[in-house]
């Protein structure tokens, strides 16, 4: 035995001692009730240890599936129904149409969306053309603030520098000739006195000349005052309407820009609202034109038809066949390649140990017993496979793929195969039936024959197959053991205890660790508040007792209630393709489901309030 093997062996004896006890216990056991019938002959059968080389294998049965496959699903939103399906088996060619689905309703869409289309093109060009107008009322508007303003300016610098001056110059030029006309009437009064003094003048003409005067002083006093009027009064009035009249055309010159910024903002954005309604349009005319489109499914690929399989027995989904209804993303068709062909598997958990990838295996199809092929073990999955824990949550198998190396015939995939993985070649070893050995007080005995009744030999096992196992210590080559150890039926461990019937078993030894219990129950209520899926059960109000569970989640009536995330549980409620993964439809299920949905609730307590706690799920 290679030095690999033993440390493989001792790498875990009591797992290798319950498996071996187990498995040989029911060889007993049926060997009991054979013995039961009355044949002597089976007591009596011996066989005699001889030393030779031990292959160590694995097998199993499995199906012959293609490496590489061109899997066609559905991928029309919401469900479908297939209307023509290609018949199974079917070689077809790159392009041939295989799946048709109804398509009623997908045309029913395209019209709709078409109308909706066309509507959103005529308000989109009606948005334009709005944009274009408001964009010349808006450049008119300006145009003619910015002219009231360059007109007012030009009002104001006319004033001030022509207007206001020439008033001012024009009452100061009426003041000089009304002075300069005083005095031509003082100075006619003058001699007029003089003369009606020497009686040439009449007094008439005297009257008149002093009459003059006085008008012409009171024209003087009034010209000064309409000057002092003018000066402070009636220029400076002027000058604040001019510039009241600036201020006021710039102030409406800004209003009209921003009025007009508002309007060309508005029109923009009714013009970018259209665009973009416009554009969703087009797309979702074209994604409704792409759906009609997959309705009709044609061959990627060249090969031959075989109709997808649901992954699970408790998969809901219809076969595929003419009539079947079917969801989005749901495998139709497979077109497998059948230039590299593999073995798929399943190990039982007692060997997946053994198997690893790159190991030699050997192939033997049912349709050809007599012909053998070789492979190498391509994939071990890390796993237990769901399926086989849905059917018997007891049975732990691995899924375990094993690559065909060897030219085959020309073959379907799915048929049955038998793979049969090499483990090791153990040289000069010794080997006795698997159904020799069994276990009595926790230990591997053998039946050796002696002088009167055969004796139970302790013996140290190794590595096994489907019919012999490999003995280290306790026999020698040439010995005679029997096939069918004589048990008595107390002696039969068919459980494979951990301890034996007469092991002691101190008090320290089945004291438990409650610090490691502490620990991990911490270490599960902060995983579970991290992810969001439940906690420690809260308080309820009422009288009933206590409820809560899951953050603010509901707890049951008179009691403490409680939750936590039960990952498979979940997968299985909403992983409805089965896949393994939750898709972005699964996971949107699943936070409505979650943020929608009620805690359970207590009973009604005496106060007529609830007992427990219903609420929502832990956030």
């Amino acid at each position: 035995m290679s030095h690999q093997s033993k440390t493989a062996d001792k790498s875990s004896p009591s797992k290798a001692k319950l498996v071996i006890g187990t498995v040989l216990g029911v060889v007993i056991v049926l060997w009991i009730l054979s013995s039961m019938g009355g044949s002597d002959a089976t007591e009596h059968s011996y066989y005699e240890v001889d030393r030779g080389d031990f292959l160590v294998s694995v097998s199993a049965g499995g199906t012959l599936e293609a490496v590489n496959q061109e899997i066609i699903r559905n991928d029309v939103d919401g469900t479908s129904r297939i209307i023509y399906i290609v018949p199974e088996g079917t070689v077809v060619k790159e392009g041939d149409l295989i799946v048709e689905l109804d398509s009623a309703e997908a045309e029913e869409q395209v019209n709709q969306q078409k109308l909706s289309y066309e509507k959103a093109v005529q308000d989109f060009e009606a948005a334009k053309a709005n944009l274009e107008i408001e964009q010349s009322q808006v450049q008119s508007q300006i145009d003619a603030a910015i002219l009231a303003t360059n007109f007012a300016f030009i009002d104001y610098r006319k004033f001030i520098e022509g207007d206001k001056l020439q008033q001012l110059r024009n009452a100061e030029i009426n003041i000089q000739t009304v002075e300069e006309q005083l005095k031509l009437n003082q100075n006619q009064l003058f001699w007029t006195e003089k003369l009606y003094k020497e009686e040439f003048e009449t007094l008439t003409r005297l009257e008149q000349d002093q009459l003059s005067v006085t008008n012409s002083q009171l024209n003087l006093e009034q010209a000064k005052t309409e000057y002092k009027m003018l000066k402070q009064y009636d220029l400076p009035k002027l000058e604040e309407e001019f510039l009241s009249n600036l201020i006021e055309s710039s102030n409406e010159l800004t209003r009209v820009i921003l009025q007009a910024t508002n309007s060309l903002n508005t029109a923009i954005a009714a013009l970018t609202t259209q665009s973009n309604s416009l554009v969703l349009n087009k797309e979702r005319l074209d994604r409704e034109v792409e759906q009609l489109d997959k309705s009709k499914i044609y061959a990627p690929k060249g090969g031959m038809v075989v109709y997808a399989k649901s992954r699970s027995r408790f998969s809901s989904e219809s076969m595929i066949e003419e009539g079947a209804q079917v969801r989005n993303r749901q495998e139709l068709i497979t077109l497998p390649d059948t230039s590299q062909m593999k073995v798929d598997i399943k190990v039982h958990e007692s060997q997946i140990n053994k198997v690893k990838k790159g190991l030699t295996a050997f192939i033997v199809l049912d349709s050809e017993p007599d012909k053998r092929y070789k492979g190498i073990v391509s994939k071990v999955a890390p796993l237990p496979d769901s399926a086989s824990f849905f059917s018997d949550p007891n049975l732990k198998e691995y899924a375990t793929e094993i690559l065909v190396t060897d030219q085959l015939p020309d073959l379907k995939p799915g048929v049955s195969a038998r793979a049969e993985i090499v483990i090791t070649n153990i040289p000069s070893t010794l080997k006795v039936p698997i159904q020799s050995v069994t276990t009595i007080n926790s230990k591997q005995v053998v039946f050796k024959a002696g002088s009167s009744e055969p004796e139970p030999i302790p013996v140290e096992v190794g590595m096994f197959n489907t019919k012999f196992i490999q003995v280290l210590s306790g026999v020698n080559e040439g010995d005679k053991i029997l096939l069918a150890p004589p048990l008595k039926m107390e002696e039969v461990n068919l459980a494979g205890e951990v301890f034996g019937d007469e092991e002691a078993v101190s008090d320290d030894e089945l004291k438990p660790d409650t610090s490691a219990l502490e620990r991990h129950e911490q270490s599960n209520q902060s995983r579970r508040q991290q992810s969001g899926f439940g906690g420690p059960g809260g308080p309820g109000r009422g009288p009933g007792g206590q409820g809560g569970g899951g953050g603010q989640g509901g707890g049951g009536p008179g009691g403490q209630g409680g939750g936590g995330f039960d990952r498979e549980a979940m997968m299985k409620r909403f992983d409805t393709d089965g896949d393994g993964q939750l898709s972005d439809s699964e996971r949107q299920a699943m936070r409505s489901q979650f943020q929608g949905g009620q805690g359970g609730g207590g009973r009604q307590g005496g106060d007529g309030r609830p007992s427990g706690g219903g609420g929502r799920p832990g956030q």
